[in-house]
């Protein structure tokens, strides 16, 4: 209840930043995630990271001049390296994004994926992975031109994302992943 209550919370706050931002602009992004699911009921044996992509749009509204809140919309493939964790998502990530200059900016914010897809072996009914996956995910970007820029992030799950009904009961995971995009604005 308290997840949820935070995301409602969340989602008003940044809805009554953008009704007053002006000069929206609007990009899209592409880049490489390295994820892994951080469990103890994982073996080790299958714990490797996952090279994945991510792609995605994004729209940036300045709030002051430093200020601005940046909503994406993107696709992002996650998990471990074995095939049979894998899993993707859409994700919609919110930041709240200070800008240091024309060139430097931090960025933060809630997400909310939805699974969109995970492998499925023949013998396995049910699935394996939960539905949502609500994570924070801070992050660093440069504008390498007007237009052009980079970002690197971090993102943790705070969510388990581990559907126990065919591994032992509760059997707990949540994603971690860094991710290196770029992006160009319109």
């Amino acid at each position: 209840m308290r997840k949820k209550i935070l995301f409602l919370a969340t989602f008003f706050i940044f809805g009554t930043l953008l009704s007053n931002a002006q000069e929206a602009s609007y990009g899209i992004r592409i880049g490489a995630n390295l994820s892994s699911i951080n469990s103890n009921d994982i073996p080790k044996d299958l714990e490797d990271s996952r090279f994945g992509i991510i792609v995605g749009f994004l729209a940036e509204y300045p709030v002051t001049e430093k200020w601005s809140v940046q909503p994406e919309f993107q696709y992002s493939s996650l998990g471990n390296d074995d095939k049979s964790l894998n899993v993707d998502y859409l994700q919609v990530p919110i930041f709240l994004k200070y800008n240091f200059s024309d060139l430097f900016n931090i960025h933060i914010g809630p997400q909310v994926g939805l699974k969109i897809w995970e492998w499925e072996d023949d013998n396995i009914i049910e699935t394996k992975f939960n539905t949502f996956n609500i994570a924070a995910i801070g992050g660093i970007g440069v504008n390498i031109t007007e237009n052009f820029f980079a970002d690197l992030r971090y993102g943790f799950g705070l969510s388990n994302i581990i559907d126990d009904k065919n591994i032992p009961e509760g059997a707990k995971g949540n994603t971690r992943n860094i991710q290196l995009s770029f992006g160009y604005k319109l």
